[in-house]
């Protein structure tokens, strides 16, 4: 009697090897592609990867000379690419193969946490992805001048006012982040906030930072470990019901507004996405739909760039980089008959190659995701003699890529703007992987890096940046973050001291626009410029 006990407890253990073995990671060994060792048997690599999985990653890829590499989180099979040529080699040569994104526990919990890029590549995702693209071609960012004029002005003003009673300099992060939320609710539901200070603000601020932790690699073991997502109570998924339902009362009310005024006069005199999305559905799309585009622009939109926008001002207050403020406002001057005149036309144009070197340093330097949302191999390819199949998850490590010193140089660990202003540089498009590359690149590149001009160039002509001697900036950039666990790299707190090159060209500035944006400085959406 004893023995039969035994017995089925060793037929139940052969039976869990074998499954562990065979049949518990998604795809075997991937031949001709090198593996990490020493894995665990549920975890494989997972928790080896630590807080920061993008430096780990990036050290394993430096430790065993591997640019591209596989290992398990999990249950899944993981192909890492640590090079540029690699990157490119999967991401643009072979885009048609890896245009798929895996679906996440994460999502499938929130689904209102997804968004168009993080999404799987279905008949769904290319539909609202063809809708998303008409909003963002070259006359659509044309229409969005006014408001790209009104936030940065806005954010010019309220340093120089608020600078004045901060003898030791202001934290910069909370200007940035309201000019990028701006920009995405004049766009997708025409209002905006008028002050830094506003509740709603920082609410919506500190919501987009929870959301945003649920698409990193490590906050999730669920998606990787199966069985945790049924072993107790995860308080995970409690904060993601938690800040869904806060996030999707927000939204439904500014939506709300949008359907109650269809026809009123916007600021701008231009109809925003929702209202554009209501009147106009000739794509059929369904009401999960239009909340999904309108929640993935507002996540997509704000809650990346700004992060480079605000460890880039810490990076030019430092002795370096007060040369290269230098630099940039001379660059800018070369160009202009007066800095009022830069002032307004680095909206329509970007005439500065110094200060465009300088946004594509400062992406390369800081991208906004250390680590890109996971692709999943969509059709199966082969790479360098290796069969790649359909399904294999793949992660593209930019903190690694945008760093390759075979493509930048040996001093690619330093931050040089002229880098990009020597035509022998020989650097190939992408030139950088902060907004990923192929299909599934970010829809608003263009507009992106059109918004980073246009900030540096006001910024450099109205101050000088110095930092703080209190709070300096870490600008280092792999322990910058204020969370290495995060999926996006936002800075650590510190000071700026933002000393106005000339107050009455400044007041200059900021008369102008007063005058020039009085639907934005009236009614509902009133914030003077010129106080």
């Amino acid at each position: 009697m004893v023995w039969a006990p035994l017995g089925l407890f060793a037929a139940a253990s052969v039976l869990l090897l074998v499954y562990i073995n065979f049949f518990y990671v998604d795809f075997a060994k991937i031949k001709g592609i090198p593996e990490i060792p020493g894995g665990e048997t549920l975890a494989g690599h997972l928790y080896q990867l630590g807080d920061d999985h993008a430096t780990t990653a990036a050290t394993w890829a430096a430790k065993y000379g591997w640019p591209v590499y596989q290992f398990r989180m999990g249950c899944r099979r993981v192909i890492m690419l640590n090079s540029f040529e690699s990157a490119r080699e999967w991401l643009v040569k072979n885009q048609s193969a890896t245009i798929d994104r895996p679906c996440r526990e994460a999502n499938r919990a929130t689904p209102i946490a997804a968004t168009i890029g993080t999404s799987p590549w279905d008949e769904r995702t290319k539909k609202q992805r063809r809708v998303v693209g008409s909003f963002t071609t070259g006359p659509s960012i044309k229409k969005m001048n006014k408001m790209l004029d009104m936030e940065t002005c806005a954010v010019i003003s309220r340093i120089y006012y608020d600078s004045q009673n901060a003898a030791d300099g202001i934290l910069p992060h909370v200007y940035q982040k309201r000019l990028a939320l701006n920009l995405m609710i004049m766009f997708c539901y025409g209002t905006r906030f008028n002050s830094v200070q506003d509740p709603m603000l920082l609410q919506i601020l500190r919501d987009a930072k929870t959301i945003a932790s649920f698409r990193s690699t490590n906050s999730n073991p669920q998606d990787f470990i199966p069985h945790l997502r049924y072993v107790g109570k995860n308080p995970r998924m409690a904060t993601a019901t938690e800040v869904r339902q806060r996030r999707d009362t927000w939204l439904a009310a500014m939506l709300k507004a949008v359907t109650t005024n269809l026809n009123r006069k916007r600021p701008g005199d231009k109809k925003c996405v929702a209202e554009m999305l209501l009147e106009d559905n000739q794509e059929g799309l369904t009401e999960m739909d239009i909340k999904t585009i309108l929640g993935g622009l507002m996540s997509g939109g704000f809650e990346t760039v700004y992060s480079t926008l605000i460890i880039t001002i810490g990076i030019l207050s430092t002795e370096a980089g007060q040369l290269i403020q230098e630099k940039a406002y001379q660059d800018i001057m070369n160009a202009y008959d007066s800095p009022q005149m830069a002032f307004d036309q680095c909206l329509l144009e970007e005439k500065s190659p110094y200060v465009l070197a300088l946004v594509k340093e400062a992406l390369r330097f800081y991208p906004p995701l250390k680590i890109l949302p996971a692709r999943q191999v969509y059709k199966a390819f082969s790479y360098e003699g290796a069969n790649i199949p359909k399904g294999l998850l793949v992660y593209i490590n930019t903190q690694a890529v945008n760093f390759d010193k075979r493509t930048y140089g040996p001093d690619a660990d330093q931050f040089r703007p002229e880098r990009w202003t020597d035509k022998a540089n020989g650097i190939p498009p992408p030139y950088h992987f902060a907004f990923g590359a192929g299909a599934r690149m970010c829809t608003a590149v263009n507009f992106s890096n059109r918004l980073l001009y246009a900030v540096f160039v006001r910024l450099i002509l109205s101050f000088r940046m110095t930092p703080s001697k209190e709070m300096p900036p870490n600008t280092d950039p792999i322990s910058y973050k204020e969370d290495p666990a995060a999926s996006n790299a936002v800075a650590s707190d510190f000071k700026i001291k933002f000393t106005p090159r000339n107050k009455e060209v400044i007041e200059g500035f900021l008369k102008n626009c007063h005058e020039g944006l009085t639907e934005f400085v009236t009614g509902d959406n009133a914030e003077p410029l010129l106080l």
